[in-house]
């Protein structure tokens, strides 16, 4: 019995010690299996880790070199900028002085006219009923009638040098010129608070008006300053703050709108009233001179040194 009994003991040792050396075995091989994925996933990790400093390094020079782009570009924005406004203001000033050559011509014409003898003795006879019109009252009625139809005719007379005179700028032989205004709103989308323009006249249009003759610049520099404020007025900003001042010497003007919420599109509203600039006065139509608007950045018009 004692046999048979170590037989079966001998056999299941031996089985569970194959089973063991079975399931040993697989973990070994697991094992071994979990070491190799560890070594390769290591390598993965140590060659991940080696592309992203590479590629923070690529992010680095990129974004330098975009960077330096940016600013190039910034650079020929703000060059492009001052050449354009230099640019328009030189051709409109040079129509400016062919516009004032020939109204000079035209009353140097009138002048002469009037030395005819007969003229100016209608001048004279309509410079003493200058004199005597406030008397007329207390004058006998023979005498006044016969003064007042003499004044008549003497009207008739100067009528054609009158209405040349009191007449718009004589229309020029020149092509049609356009200049631009240049504006700039901030923040570029969404509310404005603040809007700056432009003008291509030189900043004396506006801080010498007194001293400066009347000729097409300060008529200009007039009629863009009336356009703006019926443009304040129309959204509801008529008492918004106004800055004036002087942008590579053009005339610059900063209206302050962080207090007045904007109930239109700024930029189609501004375009419109400016365009109107050219309908609405003779002498730029005489000039052949029209407007038209140019937007750019803000960041171009606002915080440069010397700007508004």
């Amino acid at each position: 019995m004692s046999g048979v009994e170590g037989s079966v003991l001998v056999t299941a040792l031996e089985r569970i010690g194959r089973a063991r050396a079975r399931v040993e075995n697989e973990i070994e091989l697991a094992l071994a299996e979990v070491a190799r994925e560890e070594s390769t996933n290591r390598r993965a990790i140590e060659e991940g880790h080696r592309r992203l400093v590479a590629l923070r390094s690529l992010r680095r020079e990129q974004e330098a070199l975009k960077a330096g782009l940016v600013a190039d570009v910034a650079a020929e924005e703000a060059a492009a900028v001052a050449a354009g406004l230099e640019a328009d203001t030189r051709r409109f000033l040079e129509r400016a002085a062919v516009m004032a050559e020939a109204v000079a011509a035209r009353d140097a014409r009138l002048e002469e006219d009037l030395k005819a003898p007969e003229l100016a003795a209608a001048l004279v006879e309509y410079q003493n009923y200058q004199d005597v019109e406030p008397t007329l009252s207390t004058m006998p009625p023979p005498i006044r009638k016969s003064l007042v139809e003499k004044h008549e005719r003497v009207l008739r007379r100067l009528e054609p040098i009158i209405r040349a005179a009191n007449a718009g700028p004589p229309p020029l032989a020149a092509p049609a010129m356009g200049v631009g205004v240049v504006a700039a709103m901030d923040p570029p989308e969404g509310p404005p608070e603040a809007l700056v323009v432009v003008f291509p006249v030189p900043y004396a249009a506006y801080s010498d008006w007194r001293d400066r003759p009347e000729d097409l610049a300060t008529s200009l520099c007039h009629r863009l300053l009336a356009a703006l404020f019926r443009l304040l007025q129309e959204i509801g900003a008529a008492d918004a703050p106004v800055q004036y001042d002087s942008v590579r010497g053009n005339l610059a003007v900063q209206v302050w709108l962080g207090d007045h919420p904007v109930p239109v599109d700024l930029r189609e509203a501004t375009f419109e009233h400016f365009s109107q600039v050219y309908e609405e006065a003779i002498e730029l139509w005489a000039a052949g001179v029209e407007v038209y608007t140019v937007w750019v950045r803000p960041e171009l018009l606002l915080g440069a040194e010397g700007d508004p």
